[in-house]
């Protein structure tokens, strides 16, 4: 996974402006020289019902001259149990599959989930839109009040789930320095009924249409509509794929299949690390309880 060039406002975006409070990073020191980092960001998550505090580990970092040599799993031992003192229930992690975090990870008392599949539809322009009158997609530039009411409805989606409040939402996707990213509200009747975000991710000559984020109700008129609004958009913009990673375990997913969206070689292993007893330990570590979109890995 390259490395990322990071600007100072999105460092301030990053690190201090979360609903949920500045991370927390925990440094090693050698004589006043950073030498590894391991940093938490915090946030608020349903498990089964029930909201416990819970948190990401990104930007864990060795320097080279210090690698081999025990300090990446002193780091991530001391900062977990931090987390634990602090009543984070768990921490979520993404490390690179390829990278070498992994086996330093497994030594701190991580778990690997399993494989979290990139599901992608590349034939798109063989899409056939209907005319679905009853649901009504807009677009919008802030999530109000009313995304809290749809969090809370959906909490058992999946039973282990960031809980996507507006003040996370907005932050998340609406504040973020340097991306762009194209959200939209469904209504049924009136009402909301769901979200999801889009973001284009070019390479060169080729571009891909990220499906970021999503709360869907389990219908399939609803998710017509939103494949419909998907494909029209990439359209638009003359790209030929869309993806999107999701738990096949998710309601969407059938639905995601029999429209032709095909498994990637590609994937990630997510981790898990219980910090306190406050979660069940047989739950946490199945991953088929697990609610995971592109916006829960802090690389897109």
């Amino acid at each position: 996974m390259a490395h990322r060039d990071k600007s100072p406002d999105f460092v301030e975006w990053e690190y201090y402006s979360s609903p949920y409070g500045p991370v927390e990073t925990w440094i090693a020191d050698d004589n006043g020289e950073i030498v590894g980092q391991y940093s938490l960001q915090r946030y608020d998550c349903y498990f089964f019902g029930r909201v416990v505090r819970a948190s990401l580990a990104f930007d864990a970092a060795t320097h080279p001259d210090y690698r081999l040599q025990g300090m990446f799993t002193q780091l991530g031992a001391h900062s977990l149990r931090e987390e634990g003192e602090s009543n984070v229930a768990f921490t979520i992690g993404f490390p690179w599959v390829k990278g070498i975090a992994i086996p330093g990870h497994m030594k701190v008392g991580w778990t690997k989930l399993g494989e979290l599949s990139i599901y992608a539809k590349t034939n798109l322009a063989d899409h056939k839109s209907q005319e679905i009158d009853e649901v009504m997609i807009r677009r919008i530039t802030h999530f109000d009040e009313r995304f809290d009411c749809l969090a809370d409805a959906h909490k058992r989606d999946l039973p282990i789930m960031l809980k996507r409040s507006a003040a996370h939402l907005n932050w998340r996707y609406l504040q973020k320095v340097g991306y762009a990213y194209h959200c939209y509200e469904i209504q049924r009747k009136g009402t909301l009924v769901g979200y999801f975000v889009l973001k284009i991710y070019a390479t060169g000559h080729d571009r891909t249409l990220h499906i970021i984020d999503y709360i869907l109700p389990p219908n399939s008129v609803v998710y017509q509509k939103v494949l419909d609004i998907i494909v029209s958009f990439a359209n638009e913009y003359a790209i030929r794929k869309a993806n999107l990673v999701i738990n096949e375990n998710h309601h969407f997913f059938e639905f995601l299949k029999s429209n032709d969206f095909t498994r990637e070689e590609r994937h990630f292993i997510p981790i898990v690390h219980r910090n306190t007893n406050v979660v069940h330990q047989e739950r946490l570590m199945n991953f088929r309880n697990h609610y995971f979109t592109m916006g829960d890995i802090d690389i897109f």
